[in-house]
């Protein structure tokens, strides 16, 4: 005889089951989707649902905060506290260089230029050293207008106006510069100084407004929250690639800082998104902390439209 003890079990299976399939595959991914709109703009797209390949990092890596692409075969990163620069080869899987450029801190960002390696701290200091074979050196530091109270997370760069791009993660204001939304400003290379005027801001408002302008259905206000942990320059369009960690989101805007697309990003494809680079052909690398296991870069080919 059918007893509701008897059936309880069963029930319970049944809405587990149902309830993991709305969270990792039915409602949450219509609910992302929602977020996802590349204009006629890009010329260029990203499928960031099916990365080409995952490259689990060695245990020091585990709080991996920053990318920048060395060659081919390998990329550069920073993790949040050694103060040390790694060389990670793509096809051995392994590091295979480390510099020693500072005393541990905050680290969020790094850029190789020129023959030279650029650190952001989470205060906004920039480290610069040559990029050698030696294992431990002093680099160069230079302080700006920044605090920890903007949290520099990001580090990207615009070779054809010779400058470095600090995105903030908080507050964009400087001094009597007030900014609505997150800011991002740039650090000509030539003489390391900073410009106190943002280059541009992307804030809830605009993001609002690019989904309502270009939608004609209803998307996922709760997922509008950004707070930039990466910013990349597109090595064909010459846009900035923008990560939110915060907010599990991609927004590339053109120089002038107007969104021309947004993807979503799995929160179980990347757990804690703080990396990205390009190759000069435009495969795009987003490496993730590891939350108590190794982090980890995903590797996504660039798909151009028919």
């Amino acid at each position: 005889m059918i007893t509701l003890k008897n059936i309880a079990p069963i029930l319970l299976f049944i809405l587990l089951i149902s309830f993991s399939q709305a969270c990792c595959t039915g409602n949450f991914g219509q609910h992302a989707d929602s977020l996802f709109l590349v204009t006629e703009h890009v010329e260029v797209n990203y499928d960031l649902k099916s990365p080409d390949e995952k490259h689990f990092l060695p245990y020091v890596l585990e709080e991996v905060s920053g990318l920048t692409f060395k060659s081919p075969n390998s990329v550069l990163a920073v993790d949040d506290e050694s103060g040390r620069v790694y060389e990670y080869n793509l096809n051995k899987k392994d590091i295979t260089h480390s510099i020693q450029f500072y005393k541990s801190d905050d680290y969020e960002g790094v850029e190789l230029l020129k023959k030279h390696v650029y650190v952001l701290k989470s205060d906004g200091d920039i480290f610069r050293f040559p990029y050698t074979s030696k294992k431990e050196l002093i680099a160069d530091k230079f302080e700006n207008a920044f605090t920890s109270k903007n949290d520099t997370e990001g580090l990207g760069f615009d070779l054809k106006n010779n400058q470095l791009i600090i995105a903030c993660k908080e507050e964009g204001s400087l001094s009597d510069n007030q900014t609505n939304g997150r800011a991002f400003y740039a650090i000509n290379l030539d003489s390391m100084t900073l410009i106190e005027r943002p280059l541009f801001t992307i804030g809830p408002d605009q993001l609002k407004r690019f989904w309502e302008q270009n939608r004609s259905f209803e998307y996922n206000k709760d997922r509008i929250k950004f707070k930039p942990s990466a910013i990349a320059t597109h090595p064909i369009s010459g846009h900035y690639y923008i990560l939110s960690s915060v907010g599990k989101m991609l927004v590339v805007v053109n120089k002038n800082g107007l969104i021309q697309a947004t993807y979503p990003i799995s929160p179980r494809i990347l757990g804690q998104p703080e990396g990205l680079c390009f190759s000069p052909e435009g495969t795009m690398y987003i490496s993730s902390e590891g939350e108590g296991d190794r982090g980890y870069i995903l590797t996504f080919k660039m798909n151009k439209p028919d």
